[in-house]
Protein backbone atom coordinates (compact mmCIF):
# COMPACT_ATOMS: atom_id res chain seq x y z
CA UNK A 1 0.00 0.00 0.00
CA UNK A 2 1.30 3.56 -0.84
CA UNK A 3 1.87 6.15 1.55
CA UNK A 4 -0.56 9.31 1.23
CA UNK A 5 1.32 12.19 0.30
CA UNK A 6 1.68 15.33 2.40
CA UNK A 7 0.76 18.06 -0.44
CA UNK A 8 2.53 20.89 1.88
CA UNK A 9 3.32 23.08 -1.32
CA UNK A 10 -0.86 23.21 -1.64
CA UNK A 11 -0.98 24.00 2.16
CA UNK A 12 1.76 26.08 3.23
CA UNK A 13 3.87 26.55 -0.20
CA UNK A 14 4.00 28.81 -3.36
CA UNK A 15 1.93 26.56 -5.51
CA UNK A 16 -1.66 27.40 -4.16
CA UNK A 17 -0.94 27.65 -0.62
CA UNK A 18 -0.80 30.75 2.11
CA UNK A 19 3.54 30.28 1.48
CA UNK A 20 3.96 30.42 5.57
CA UNK A 21 6.25 27.43 5.24
CA UNK A 22 9.58 27.81 7.28
CA UNK A 23 11.44 25.93 4.89
CA UNK A 24 10.62 29.18 2.53
CA UNK A 25 13.36 31.52 4.13
CA UNK A 26 16.25 29.48 2.90
CA UNK A 27 14.56 27.12 -0.14
CA UNK A 28 12.81 30.66 -1.62
CA UNK A 29 10.21 28.29 -3.40
CA UNK A 30 8.88 24.74 -3.11
CA UNK A 31 11.16 23.29 -6.36
CA UNK A 32 14.30 24.34 -4.33
CA UNK A 33 13.51 21.90 -1.55
CA UNK A 34 13.61 18.80 -0.70
CA UNK A 35 10.48 17.45 0.73
CA UNK A 36 9.22 18.86 -2.82
CA UNK A 37 11.72 16.81 -4.66
CA UNK A 38 11.23 13.21 -2.60
CA UNK A 39 7.65 13.76 -3.06
CA UNK A 40 8.08 14.32 -6.95
CA UNK A 41 10.45 10.74 -7.03
CA UNK A 42 7.71 8.86 -4.60
CA UNK A 43 4.87 9.87 -7.78
CA UNK A 44 7.59 8.23 -10.27
CA UNK A 45 8.30 5.25 -8.14
CA UNK A 46 4.62 4.27 -7.88
CA UNK A 47 3.48 1.58 -9.76
CA UNK A 48 0.01 2.87 -11.07
CA UNK A 49 -0.58 5.99 -12.82
CA UNK A 50 -0.75 8.89 -10.32
CA UNK A 51 -4.24 10.33 -9.55
CA UNK A 52 -4.55 13.60 -12.13
CA UNK A 53 -5.78 15.41 -8.56
CA UNK A 54 -2.17 14.61 -6.93
CA UNK A 55 -0.02 16.15 -10.31
CA UNK A 56 2.19 18.70 -9.34
CA UNK A 57 0.56 22.08 -10.51
CA UNK A 58 2.97 24.93 -11.56
CA UNK A 59 0.62 27.32 -12.67
CA UNK A 60 -1.57 26.94 -9.66
CA UNK A 61 -2.64 30.56 -8.75
CA UNK A 62 -1.35 31.94 -4.99
CA UNK A 63 -3.66 33.87 -2.67
CA UNK A 64 -4.18 37.25 -4.08
CA UNK A 65 -4.81 39.08 -1.37
CA UNK A 66 -1.12 38.22 -0.24
CA UNK A 67 1.67 38.66 -1.95
CA UNK A 68 5.86 37.44 -1.54
CA UNK A 69 8.38 39.01 -2.57
CA UNK A 70 12.57 38.40 -2.14
CA UNK A 71 13.40 41.62 -0.30
CA UNK A 72 17.15 42.48 -0.62
CA UNK A 73 19.60 45.72 -0.34
CA UNK A 74 21.27 47.67 -3.11
CA UNK A 75 23.32 50.11 -1.71
CA UNK A 76 21.39 51.95 0.86
CA UNK A 77 17.27 50.83 -0.91
CA UNK A 78 15.50 47.97 -0.13
CA UNK A 79 13.92 45.82 -3.23
CA UNK A 80 11.91 43.39 -4.12
CA UNK A 81 11.65 40.59 -6.23
CA UNK A 82 8.84 38.08 -7.18
CA UNK A 83 10.07 34.79 -5.87
CA UNK A 84 9.09 32.13 -9.17
CA UNK A 85 12.29 34.55 -10.87
CA UNK A 86 14.29 33.88 -8.35
CA UNK A 87 17.07 30.47 -9.75
CA UNK A 88 19.54 30.62 -6.18
CA UNK A 89 20.80 33.12 -4.15
CA UNK A 90 24.42 32.01 -2.73
CA UNK A 91 27.69 33.38 -1.20
CA UNK A 92 29.01 36.48 -2.76
CA UNK A 93 31.74 34.95 -5.45
CA UNK A 94 34.85 36.15 -6.69
CA UNK A 95 33.97 37.89 -10.63
CA UNK A 96 36.08 37.89 -13.20
CA UNK A 97 36.27 40.42 -15.69
CA UNK A 98 35.67 39.70 -19.05
CA UNK A 99 38.89 40.29 -21.96
CA UNK A 100 37.16 43.49 -23.82
CA UNK A 101 34.43 44.07 -21.57
CA UNK A 102 36.06 46.55 -18.73
CA UNK A 103 32.88 48.85 -19.68
CA UNK A 104 28.99 48.92 -19.54
CA UNK A 105 27.16 47.29 -16.31
CA UNK A 106 28.51 43.55 -17.03
CA UNK A 107 30.69 42.89 -14.35
CA UNK A 108 32.38 39.40 -15.56
CA UNK A 109 31.12 35.94 -15.09
CA UNK A 110 30.71 34.20 -11.20
CA UNK A 111 31.42 30.70 -10.53
CA UNK A 112 28.21 29.00 -8.14
CA UNK A 113 28.30 25.72 -7.59
CA UNK A 114 30.62 24.66 -10.50
CA UNK A 115 28.35 26.66 -13.45
CA UNK A 116 29.80 29.86 -14.71
CA UNK A 117 26.73 32.74 -14.90
CA UNK A 118 27.28 36.24 -16.33
CA UNK A 119 27.15 38.78 -13.49
CA UNK A 120 25.53 42.52 -14.37
CA UNK A 121 25.92 45.61 -11.87
CA UNK A 122 22.19 45.95 -11.38
CA UNK A 123 22.93 48.61 -8.49
CA UNK A 124 24.31 50.85 -11.85
CA UNK A 125 20.98 49.91 -13.80
CA UNK A 126 18.63 51.24 -11.47
CA UNK A 127 20.66 54.54 -10.58
CA UNK A 128 21.43 53.34 -6.77
CA UNK A 129 25.54 54.48 -7.29
CA UNK A 130 28.33 53.03 -8.60
CA UNK A 131 29.38 49.30 -7.38
CA UNK A 132 32.13 49.15 -4.76
CA UNK A 133 33.31 46.32 -2.57
CA UNK A 134 30.52 44.86 -0.53
CA UNK A 135 31.09 43.42 3.37
CA UNK A 136 30.60 39.96 5.24
CA UNK A 137 26.59 40.18 4.16
CA UNK A 138 26.73 40.60 0.50
CA UNK A 139 25.17 37.64 -1.65
CA UNK A 140 24.69 36.97 -5.37
CA UNK A 141 21.49 36.90 -6.62
CA UNK A 142 20.32 34.75 -10.28
CA UNK A 143 17.37 35.26 -11.45
CA UNK A 144 15.81 33.21 -14.58
CA UNK A 145 15.15 35.00 -17.66
CA UNK A 146 12.17 34.26 -20.18
CA UNK A 147 14.34 32.08 -22.25
CA UNK A 148 15.67 30.02 -19.29
CA UNK A 149 19.39 31.83 -19.09
CA UNK A 150 19.99 32.33 -15.50
CA UNK A 151 22.06 35.94 -14.51
CA UNK A 152 23.49 37.12 -11.04
CA UNK A 153 23.58 40.53 -9.91
CA UNK A 154 25.19 41.27 -6.42
CA UNK A 155 23.60 42.92 -3.08
CA UNK A 156 24.68 43.92 -0.01
CA UNK A 157 22.06 41.92 1.93
CA UNK A 158 19.14 39.66 1.38
CA UNK A 159 16.47 39.98 4.00
CA UNK A 160 14.92 36.80 2.78
CA UNK A 161 11.29 35.73 1.51
CA UNK A 162 8.78 38.16 3.16
CA UNK A 163 4.92 38.19 2.45
CA UNK A 164 3.39 41.55 2.04
CA UNK A 165 -0.04 42.81 1.87
CA UNK A 166 -1.61 43.59 -1.37
CA UNK A 167 -3.50 46.41 -0.38
CA UNK A 168 -0.90 47.65 1.21
CA UNK A 169 1.40 48.49 -1.74
CA UNK A 170 1.63 52.32 -1.88
CA UNK A 171 2.81 54.34 -4.70
CA UNK A 172 6.74 54.93 -5.74
CA UNK A 173 7.88 58.63 -4.39
CA UNK A 174 9.22 60.78 -6.83
CA UNK A 175 11.97 61.32 -5.02
CA UNK A 176 13.17 57.92 -6.02
CA UNK A 177 16.33 57.93 -9.50
CA UNK A 178 14.56 57.80 -12.19
CA UNK A 179 16.00 54.29 -13.76
CA UNK A 180 14.42 52.66 -10.30
CA UNK A 181 11.06 54.58 -10.32
CA UNK A 182 10.35 53.17 -13.44
CA UNK A 183 10.53 49.52 -12.50
CA UNK A 184 8.72 49.59 -8.94
CA UNK A 185 5.62 49.27 -8.84
CA UNK A 186 4.87 50.18 -5.58
CA UNK A 187 6.01 49.96 -2.01
CA UNK A 188 5.49 47.47 1.29
CA UNK A 189 6.71 48.77 4.30
CA UNK A 190 8.81 45.99 6.80
CA UNK A 191 10.33 46.64 9.92
CA UNK A 192 13.85 47.47 8.25
CA UNK A 193 11.53 50.23 6.63
CA UNK A 194 10.00 50.52 3.08
CA UNK A 195 10.94 48.19 -0.03
CA UNK A 196 10.55 48.92 -3.50
CA UNK A 197 8.64 45.74 -5.13
CA UNK A 198 9.96 45.33 -8.35
CA UNK A 199 8.57 44.83 -11.79
CA UNK A 200 9.95 41.67 -12.89
CA UNK A 201 9.60 41.36 -16.18
CA UNK A 202 11.08 44.98 -16.23
CA UNK A 203 14.27 43.86 -14.41
CA UNK A 204 14.84 40.67 -16.03
CA UNK A 205 14.48 43.22 -19.76
CA UNK A 206 17.56 45.60 -18.28
CA UNK A 207 19.49 42.49 -17.15
CA UNK A 208 19.51 41.22 -20.53
CA UNK A 209 20.04 44.70 -22.08
CA UNK A 210 23.28 45.04 -20.42
CA UNK A 211 24.57 42.32 -21.72
CA UNK A 212 25.26 44.23 -24.98
CA UNK A 213 25.87 47.71 -24.12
Amino acid sequence: MSTALDHCWRRIGVYGGDQSCELLVEALHCRNCAVFSQAARTLFDRESAADPAEALDLKSSTDASLRPALVFRLGQQWLGLPPLLIAEVAARQPIRRLAHRTGGRLEGVVNVRGELHLCVALGELLGLGLRGETGDDARMVLVRDSGGQVLAFRCEEVLGLQHFPQRSLEDAPDTLPEPLRSCVEGLFPTTTGHVGMLHGDVVVDLLEQALFA
